[in-house]
C-alpha cells in the first residue's frame, strides 16, 4: 500500500507534464509505472521537475535522504533506463521527468515484456489516446513520402524529411520499432511489412539511443535508404512535429499506436499536424485498388465507379499516389498551412501553453525562478 501511494502521487506529478499522464479506473497507468520505476526510483522521480534542473538543485529537495553521488549515481541509472531527462546544457549535467510518450515508452525497446506491452495497449484504449490525440499542437505530423509528388507546391523544408537528411549534421541511428516488437511479443505480426529496423533518430537523439544500447548509427545513404523503403513498404512518414526533428517514425495502420489510436476517433485527420491531404481524379481511376491496400488510415472507399477519398481519415502521407498506375490520384494543399515549431523545447513549450493557458504558464516560469519544481 505505501509503494502504491508512492506510484500514485507519480502518476499526478507526470500528470502535470505537458502531455498528461491520466488516472484510469482499473490502475493500468499503476502497473506501467511499477515496469518503469522501482518504488525508491519513483521517489526520486516526484523530486524532478519538467525543466531540467542541475545535480545540487535536485539534491536540495533530497539532501535528508541521500548523498550527492548517491543521487548522481540513481539519477545516470534512471537516465540510462530512458524514465527521466539527462541533458547536458553549457557542459552542465542537468535532469528532469519525461512524459510517457514520446519518451519513456520507446526507450524501453531493449526491456520491453509481452506484460508491459499489454498494459500500455490497456492505457492507451482506456485513457491515453485521449490525453495524447488532443493536444492542439500535436507531437508528430505526417509530411509525404516523396516530394516529387507535390512538386507542383512549395514544399517547407519541415514537410520534406529528406531535404532534412541532406541537410543535417547528424549523426543517425535507427532502431527497431517498438509497436511491432510489442505485437510479436504477444504473438502477433505486422501486416504491412517484414522490416522493423526503421525507427529512425536524429542528432542528439540518435546518440542517445545508440548508447543506451537500442540503436545503431548508420550514414546519411543509409538512413535515406530506409525513408524510399518507407514508401516501397507502404509505411507513414511521421516525423517529430518541428523544423529540426530528432526522431522519424515508419508506421504501419496495424501496429503503430499513434495511428491505430486515431483511427478509433471519427475524424482522424483532426488529431494530425498534415499541410496535404489526396484527391481523385475519376475519369482517370481504374478502381484497381492499389490506392485502398496501402492506405494506413482507411481513408479510401471503392464503393463507386472509382475510387474517393474521404477528407475526415486522409493525413496526406502519399502511399496512395506513388504506385497509382493510372496516376488518378494526386496530393493537394490544405487551405491552411499549419506552423511547426522550431525545436524539441519550443513544440513542448507550446503544447504546455495550450494546456495551461497563459496564467498557468506565467505561474510556472515563477516557480522555476524560485527553484521550485514544476
Amino acid at each position: 500500500m505505501v509503494a502504491d501511494d508512492i506510484y500514485r502521487k507519480l502518476q499526478r506529478h507526470l500528470d502535470r507534464m505537458p502531455v498528461g499522464f491520466p488516472a484510469t479506473e482499473s490502475g493500468v497507468e499503476i502497473r506501467i509505472l511499477k515496469h518503469l520505476f522501482t518504488p525508491a526510483e519513483a521517489e526520486i522521480a516526484l523530486e524532478l521537475s519538467a525543466i531540467p534542473e542541475p545535480l545540487s538543485t535536485v539534491h536540495r529537495r533530497l539532501r535528508s535522504r541521500m548523498t550527492l553521488e548517491d543521487l548522481r549515481g540513481a539519477l545516470d541509472r534512471m537516465a540510462d533506463h530512458g524514465v527521466i531527462e539527462r541533458v547536458t546544457v553549457r557542459e552542465e549535467v542537468r535532469y528532469g521527468k519525461t512524459i510517457f510518450v514520446v519518451g519513456m515508452y520507446e526507450r524501453q525497446l531493449p526491456r520491453l515484456t509481452a506484460e508491459f506491452y499489454q498494459d500500455t495497449v490497456e492505457y492507451f484504449d482506456e485513457a491515453f489516446r485521449g490525453t495524447f490525440h488532443k493536444t492542439a499542437t500535436t507531437q508528430l505530423r505526417a509530411v509525404p513520402v516523396n516530394t516529387t509528388i507535390i512538386s507542383d507546391y512549395t514544399v517547407a523544408t519541415y514537410d520534406d524529411i529528406r531535404a532534412f537528411v541532406r541537410t543535417s549534421d547528424g549523426p543517425f541511428a535507427t532502431m527497431n520499432c517498438i509497436c511491432r516488437h510489442g505485437k510479436e511479443l504477444t504473438g502477433g505480426s505486422c501486416r504491412q511489412t517484414k522490416v522493423r529496423e526503421n525507427c529512425l533518430t536524429f542528432g542528439v537523439a540518435a546518440e542517445t539511443m545508440v548508447s543506451s544500447g537500442a540503436a545503431r548509427h548508420i550514414t546519411r545513404d543509409e538512413m535515406l535508404g530506409l525513408l524510399d523503403a518507407a514508401d516501397a513498404e507502404g509505411l507513414v512518414l511521421e516525423p517529430q512535429n518541428t523544423k529540426e526533428p530528432l526522431f522519424a517514425c515508419c508506421c504501419c495502420g496495424c501496429c503503430c499506436g499513434v495511428l491505430s489510436m486515431a483511427k478509433k476517433f471519427p475524424r482522424p485527420v483532426e488529431y494530425f499536424t498534415t499541410n496535404y491531404y489526396a484527391v481523385v481524379k475519376p475519369d482517370a481511376c481504374e478502381v484497381c485498388g492499389q490506392c485502398e491496400a496501402r492506405c494506413q488510415m482507411d481513408a479510401v472507399d471503392l464503393g463507386g465507379e472509382s475510387a474517393e477519398v474521404r477528407r475526415s481519415h486522409c493525413i496526406g502521407c502519399g502511399l496512395c499516389v506513388t504506385t497509382c498506375p493510372s496516376g488518378a490520384i494526386s496530393l493537394a494543399k490544405t487551405e491552411t498551412t499549419k506552423t511547426v515549431p522550431d525545436n524539441t523545447p519550443a513544440l513542448y513549450a507550446r503544447i504546455f501553453r495550450e494546456r495551461y493557458g497563459p496564467w498557468g504558464t506565467a505561474k510556472a516560469l515563477g516557480r522555476k525562478l524560485l527553484g521550485l519544481k514544476i
